[in-house]
């Protein structure tokens, strides 16, 4: 796959949800958009939860990936964006603070920092990352406990920076692994996660499996060792909790 870097970038001052914008008008854009949001006043997350950030303290944004035609392959490539986003967090957060959580989520010192979203729409994929910047309160509950860039590194970062930080990190691991066939990138993401072995619950809406991390499919199917007998089981959904 022959990927080119991310550098149309577009700025807007309030959507929706970046994902559906995108999902609207992708088509009529060039291959290396990337949509930045002031404001996003309905943020979609995994599982049909809400995505909630603020504005001037979170970054709301989508890149756009075109002329893709097998969808399997939005997620086999989301599992990129999170290894940016991890990337570009270690510049300024003790790394061995910083999770990946199958299958797009960041995670410091065991709270959520960063969700990724990818969908797969009229040949493109997009992928969404909302990423907490500076602290804030949030409005309405949260169902997660959470964290920002601020609380974990006691700075207060300015927010175009972190962007082109973003992007300049997703368009180095592009560089990196698009060489690669794209079944290889859930491999590529599950050796950087570096969470074979560890102790899991996954939480399904018919039942909850224990066991251990034991490998990860070429579709990005989470392979667990189960605690009772061992048998190992492919999570194709559900909630992960690394128990750890």
């Amino acid at each position: 796959m022959r990927m080119e870097k991310f550098s149309n970038v577009i700025e807007l001052e309030k959507v929706d949800s970046t994902n559906t914008y995108l999902k609207k008008y992708g088509r009529h854009m060039d291959q290396d958009t990337v949509l930045f949001a002031a404001e996003q006043t309905d943020g979609k997350g995994r599982l049909g939860r809400n995505w909630y950030g603020e504005k001037g303290k979170s970054i709301f944004s989508s890149f756009l990936i075109r002329d893709v035609y097998d969808n399997s392959d939005a997620v086999r490539l989301s599992f990129l964006f999170s290894i940016a986003v991890k990337m570009m967090l270690s510049k300024h957060i003790d790394h061995s603070k910083i999770i990946l959580k199958w299958p797009n989520d960041v995670m410091v010192s065991g709270k959520k920092i960063c969700g990724i979203l990818s969908e797969y729409s009229k040949e493109c994929v997009i992928v969404g990352i909302g990423l907490n910047v500076l602290d804030f309160i949030p409005e309405g509950e949260i169902s997660y406990p959470f964290t920002t860039m601020e609380s974990e590194s006691g700075t207060a970062f300015d927010i175009e920076n972190i962007k082109s930080e973003l992007v300049q990190s997703v368009n180095q691991v592009f560089t990196r692994y698009c060489t690669n066939c794209t079944k290889d990138m859930p491999l590529i993401w599950f050796r950087e996660a570096g969470i074979k072995d560890l102790p899991v619950t996954v939480n399904q809406k018919d039942k909850m499996i224990e066991g251990h991390i034991d490998s990860i499919d070429e579709l990005g199917s989470l392979i667990i060792r189960k605690s009772s007998g061992g048998r190992k089981e492919k999570i194709f959904y559900g909630d992960v909790i690394y128990n750890d």
